[in-house]
């Protein structure tokens, strides 16, 4: 199977793939000719790209870092928790201090809708799936696709968060704890007023010092909770603090360490808080915003982290993550630019497989001339053979 943006979709194509809403509800099966009306279907509900069958691509299949079974399990968790702290402090055009307020006036409330039995036993499963791989390779194109909503998001982030804190071999404790907070990094915006958050265009001043204050809302909602690890709210509050001091809340610094358990280090930011932030930034670059901004190639993603390292991200955090992330993942389209032998140049390829320790050098099936014209499937392993090129199709 071969990821296809769904702007070059045409009619002939065959979905490979079943897609779901984040409700778990199935959307369109695999089988499916991509007719127009489901390819603007798709695009409404924030879908960018999908798995097409192909001839001689049938072997290639993107691994799925965690089920789409357990993502629909703990989507729905978060949808109803969501919900449920929505019509307990339905908030609409309040002021900073009445939030706060109705947060702790609740706290018994929402107490119950936070720390769900479903969704610990959704965060566990994360958890388990994580540490069961020998080797982690983070192919982000087959996280949850539909975006758009604070849920998606969410479990992206978490899955992101939970692979970088493998690479650093946290304990189970430390996974759970990581994940806690990483799942929940932006309850407060269900505190937002919801004006601000549906607004589409620009922000004044004023509605985006409150739309900064989610970092403390979230903050108040898990601390108050006795099965929240205070860790664990800790990434609420200061996931949009910086390096350099120049984040929010409380403008404090990091130190540009691995995340590494250290009791001595005070009045910095929390190691799972710098971790989440990291996971953060990523998953807004390729994911995109609806009215913000458009998502970008893992390439020009990479790019970006790496530069916002050491002021912004932590530098460490950052250096591991670009670790764990091909540039070229399994299932995309690539290009050769250049080859010995001249006349694979233009030829047209999928990912078919990742080495964890090397990944620059994948595995590709070239099926497609440069003019389009079907070929029987040719295996090259790009490790093995110096001199081949090659680039993804935009």
């Amino acid at each position: 199977m071969v990821r296809y943006n769904l702007d070059d979709i045409t009619d002939d194509m065959i979905l490979g793939e079943s897609l779901f809403l984040p409700t778990g509800e199935l959307l369109l099966a695999a089988g499916y000719r991509l007719k127009e009306r489901y390819r603007r279907r798709l695009l409404e509900l924030g879908f960018t790209s999908v798995l097409v069958e192909v001839d001689g691509t049938e072997s290639v299949i993107p691994e799925t870092i965690i089920s789409t079974h357990v993502q629909r399990e703990m989507a729905l968790s978060l949808d109803k928790t969501t919900k449920d702290i929505s019509d307990t402090l339905n908030v609409f055009d309040r002021g900073e201090r009445s939030v706060q307020k109705m947060i702790r006036e609740n706290r018994h409330h929402l107490n119950k809708f936070i720390a769900t039995s479903g969704l610990f036993h959704a965060l566990d499963k994360f958890i388990e799936d994580i540490l069961s791989q020998s080797s982690v390779v983070l192919n982000m194109s087959e996280l949850s696709k539909a975006s758009g909503d604070l849920f998606t998001h969410a479990i992206n982030v978490t899955i992101v968060a939970l692979c970088i804190g493998k690479k650093y071999h946290f304990t189970y404790e430390e996974m759970k704890q990581l994940g806690i907070g990483a799942i929940n990094v932006d309850l407060g915006m269900v505190a937002v007023p919801r004006d601000i958050l549906e607004k589409t265009g620009e922000l004044t001043d004023e509605e985006n010092l409150m739309l900064r204050q989610h970092t403390v809302f979230g903050y108040l909602m898990l601390s108050q909770n006795p099965a929240i690890p205070p860790t664990s709210a800790a990434v609420a509050l200061q996931h949009h603090e910086h390096q350099d001091g120049s984040g929010y809340p409380r403008g404090i610094k990091g130190e540009n360490r691995p995340p590494l358990k250290d009791f001595s280090r005070k009045k910095v930011i929390h190691r799972f808080a710098e971790i989440v932030a990291v996971a953060d930034t990523y998953e807004m670059l390729t994911s995109g915003r609806l009215h913000y901004s458009e998502p970008h190639c893992t390439q020009d993603a990479i790019k970006s982290i790496i530069e916002m390292g050491g002021h912004r991200l932590n530098s460490e955090v950052v250096k591991t993550l670009v670790a764990i992330v091909p540039i070229f993942p399994t299932g995309a389209r690539v290009r050769i630019v250049n080859a010995p032998v001249p006349q694979l140049v233009g030829y047209i390829g999928v990912v078919a497989k990742n080495d964890p320790e090397s990944l620059d050098q994948p595995s590709l099936v070239l099926y497609e001339t440069r003019n389009h014209q079907k070929i029987k499937p040719i295996l090259i392993d790009t490790a093995k053979h110096s001199g081949i090129q090659f680039e993804l199709v935009a």
